[in-house]
C-alpha cells in the first residue's frame, strides 16, 4: 500500500487541438444506443493514461504521428466514434454518424520520463490535468467529440498517451478492443484482428418491458421523505474542514454534486500477491476479487462510522459477454456489455462479521446476473426513466485490471503502467499493478476526507496482515 510523494513540477506545451477524421469515407447514418449504453449513471467521460519509456528501436520516430495515423484508419471501422450524440424521442440517445472526428492534441513536456516516480504514474496521478488537458467545449455528452486523445512526449523520447472516452459508447473491454485496433493499424495491418460489431439492438428493452428482479443498486435506502438534497448541498457549501470530517459519519452527503473535492484526500493502495493471499485466506471459498471487494467495503465502512442500523450497499459491475446466453453477444461487440448488481447489509453486520460474510454477499449478488436479470435491468432503464444508481451509503467497485491497459503496444513496447485515472468519492477502480517480482498485483485509488482516510488505512493494514 502506498501514497503519493510531492509531485514533480514541469511544463507542458500543447499544440492546437485538431479533429482526426476517418481516413476514408464512412456511412452517414443514425444509430440508436442500447438501453445498457443509455444509462444516466454512465453519461460520463472516462480518463485513461498509459506511460511509455523511450524505445531505442524507434529512435527519431514520432509516436504522435504513428498514433494519429492508426487512429484515422481505425475510425473507418469504428466510424460511430467519429460522430456526435443527440437526443431523440423521450431523451433516447442516438449517434449521428457524421464523420466530424475526434479531438487530438500533441504536447511536449520539459522533463525526462525517468524523473517521474513510479508512484506518481499510478492513479491518482498528480499530472492528470497536464497529460490529459480538457479542451474547452468538449466535456459534454450531447454534440461533443466522443474521444479526446493527448500524446505528450518527454525530452528523453518517452511519452504518455492520454485518452478520455465517452462511456455511453463503450465499456472498458470495448475501449481496449478499439485501442488495440489503433495499434495494429498503426503498425501496418490493413484490418483489425477483431472487427467491430455494433448490434446495440441486442441490449434493448423488450416490447413489453417487465421488471422481474430486485435491483438494489438503483434504490436509495432510508431516504427520509422530508430530506431535501439542497439542504445537504447548502451545508456542504458553507461548512469548514472540521465539520466536513464530522459529516463523513453520514456518507450520504458526500454524493452531493456540490461537495468540495479539494477537501478530500486521494490515495492509491497496492495489493501484491502477499496482501491478496492474506485477504483470500480469510475467505477461502471466495475468488480473489470477491475477497478484495469485501475487504475494501468493510474497511471503508468502519472508517466512515455510519449509524449501525444504516443500510450499506456495495455495487459491483459485472461483464455480461460470457453470461448472457439469449441473445449471445457476438465477438467484436464494443458497446457497454455490463450489468450492475449490489450486495446489501447493515453497517453493524458488515463491521462485526469477518470479511467472509461480505464476500458471500458479493458472490450471491454476482450469481444473480443471468439472462433474466440482464433483461430485467434493461427494462428497468426504460420503465423507470433511466435512473441513476443508488447514492446513499453506496460504494461502487469495478474491475479494470484484466482488460489489458498495461499491454497496449503501438510499436514502442508495452506501457510501464496504464489504466483508469479518475478518482472520485464512492467509486473504486481496480487496475493492474505489475512488478517484475510480482506480476499479479492490483491497485485501487480512493478519495476520502483526511481523518476517514487515516482510519481506512489503519483498518486495511490490519486486514492485509498475514494470518497466523
Amino acid at each position: 500500500m502506498a501514497c503519493l510523494s510531492a509531485p514533480l513540477l514541469f511544463c507542458v506545451k500543447r499544440s492546437k487541438p485538431q479533429l482526426i477524421v476517418p481516413s476514408s469515407s464512412t456511412p452517414h447514418e443514425q444509430k440508436p444506443l442500447s438501453d445498457i449504453d443509455d444509462q444516466s449513471t454512465i453519461r460520463v467521460h472516462v480518463p485513461i493514461l498509459m506511460f511509455y519509456r523511450n524505445s531505442v528501436e524507434r529512435r527519431g520516430e514520432d509516436p504522435a504521428m504513428a498514433i494519429k495515423e492508426g487512429l484515422a484508419k481505425a475510425l473507418v471501422f469504428y466510424y460511430p466514434l467519429a460522430g456526435r450524440i443527440f437526443e431523440g424521442e423521450n431523451g433516447k440517445l442516438i449517434v449521428n454518424c457524421n464523420g466530424k472526428g475526434v479531438l487530438f492534441v500533441e504536447a511536449k513536456a520539459n522533463v525526462k520520463f525517468e524523473q517521474l516516480s513510479d508512484k506518481s504514474m499510478q492513479p491518482p496521478c498528480p499530472y492528470l490535468k497536464q497529460l490529459l488537458n480538457t479542451v474547452p467545449g468538449s466535456k459534454g455528452i450531447i454534440d461533443c467529440p466522443l474521444l479526446l486523445i493527448q500524446v505528450t512526449r518527454f525530452s528523453c523520447g518517452g511519452f504518455t498517451l492520454g485518452i478520455r472516452f465517452n462511456h455511453i459508447m463503450m465499456d472498458g473491454q470495448g475501449f481496449i478492443q478499439f485501442v488495440n485496433a489503433v495499434c495494429e493499424l498503426a503498425q501496418g495491418a490493413s484490418v483489425p484482428s477483431t472487427l467491430p460489431i455494433w448490434e446495440r439492438g441486442l441490449l434493448t428493452a423488450r416490447t413489453t418491458p417487465t421488471i422481474t428482479c430486485e435491483h438494489n443498486e438503483f434504490k436509495d435506502f432510508e431516504l427520509s421523505k422530508t430530506t431535501r438534497w439542497w439542504d445537504f448541498e447548502k451545508l456542504l457549501r458553507t461548512t469548514n474542514l472540521i465539520n466536513l470530517q464530522k459529516l463523513a459519519s453520514d456518507p450520504c452527503v458526500f454524493f452531493s454534486k456540490h461537495i468540495c473535492h479539494s477537501l478530500l484526500v486521494k490515495r492509491s493502495f497496492t495489493f501484491g500477491s502477499r496482501e491478496l493471499q492474506a485477504i483470500k485466506d480469510q475467505c477461502p471459498s471466495s475468488t480473489t476479487f470477491e475477497a478484495l471487494c469485501a475487504c475494501l467495503w468493510k474497511c471503508r465502512t468502519i472508517a466512515l462510522r455510519p449509524d449501525p442500523n444504516s443500510t450499506m450497499i456495495l455495487t459491483i459491475v459485472v461483464n455480461i459477454r460470457e453470461r448472457l446466453q439469449d441473445p449471445k453477444l457476438p465477438l467484436g461487440y464494443y458497446g457497454n456489455a455490463v450489468a450492475s448488481t449490489a450486495a446489501v447489509t447493515t453497517a453493524e453486520l458488515l463491521c462485526s462479521n469477518p470479511i467472509s460474510y461480505a464476500a458471500k454477499l458479493i458472490r450471491e449478488a454476482k450469481n444473480t446476473v443471468n439472462d433474466d436479470y440482464i433483461k430485467s435491468i434493461i427494462d428497468l432503464m426504460v420503465t423507470k426513466g433511466r435512473p441513476r444508481g443508488a447514492i446513499l451509503r453506496n460504494f461502487l467497485i469495478t474491475d479494470n485490471s484484466r482488460f489489458g491497459y498495461d499491454e497496449v503496444d503501438f510499436g514502442w513496447g508495452k506501457p510501464v503502467c496504464g489504466g483508469v485515472y479518475g478518482v472520485v468519492y464512492g467509486v473504486g477502480f481496480l487496475v493492474p499493478h505489475k512488478r517484475m517480482e510480482d506480476p499479479k498485483g492490483k491497485l485501487v485509488a480512493l478519495a476520502l476526507p483526511p481523518i476517514i482516510m487515516g482510519k481506512f488505512q489503519s483498518e486495511l493494514r490490519k486486514m492485509t496482515r498475514p494470518q497466523n
